[in-house]
């Protein structure tokens, strides 16, 4: 998923608030989502909860 994710991001596709979306459903089920390291690679800043 952080592949598919980034190459959005990157095409300006989705924003912060769907990537921090994404760290929450990996929250609440490991493998399905990204992590918030991943969050950060993708974004350049550190992952925060809302």
């Amino acid at each position: 998923m952080f592949e598919k994710l980034k190459a959005k991001w990157e095409m300006g596709y989705i924003t912060k608030e769907t990537l921090r979306g994404w760290v929450a459903i990996e929250a609440k089920r490991p493998g399905k989502g990204i992590t918030a390291a991943q969050y950060q690679e993708i974004t350049g800043e550190e992952y925060e909860a809302e």
